[in-house]
């Protein structure tokens, strides 16, 4: 009997908040991830988020549950793919821009230094 994944949910409130209400189904969920993605927030969430595990048996009974928990009054319908992964997606777009600015400004900066340091280097003595 080993684990399965469930869904990825971004938030760690709303993975315990689903995990809560798949324990109290009575399947025996459990959130991964949730000490490093507590302090990795956005690590966790360019990864697909915290996952949601359950025995491998119980897996499709989770996932139904899920979708009627999101299906019910006040939520939003559910979708294809799960019933998180329109807010996980566009998440994961905007921070992966984001990221990717702070990779070329601290990988970058270095670089065009160097290049300048090199190119001074090879200027020839002023006379």
């Amino acid at each position: 009997m080993g684990l399965a994944v469930v869904t990825r949910i971004p938030s760690y409130v709303e993975a315990e908040i689903a995990t809560g209400a798949l324990r109290a189904g009575g399947i025996d969920a459990q959130v991964f991830d949730s000490a490093f993605g507590q302090i990795e927030a956005p690590v966790i969430e360019s990864l697909g988020g915290f996952r949601i595990m359950a025995p491998e048996e119980q897996v499709t009974a989770a996932r139904e549950m899920l979708k009627m928990l999101r299906a019910s009054p006040g939520l939003a319908e559910p979708d294809e793919q799960g019933p998180w992964a329109a807010s996980l997606a566009a998440s994961s777009r905007s921070r992966g821009r984001g990221m990717r600015m702070v990779a070329l400004l601290l990988l970058g900066a270095p670089f065009l230094l160097w290049l300048i340091a090199t190119l001074v280097r090879q200027l020839p003595p002023p006379q």
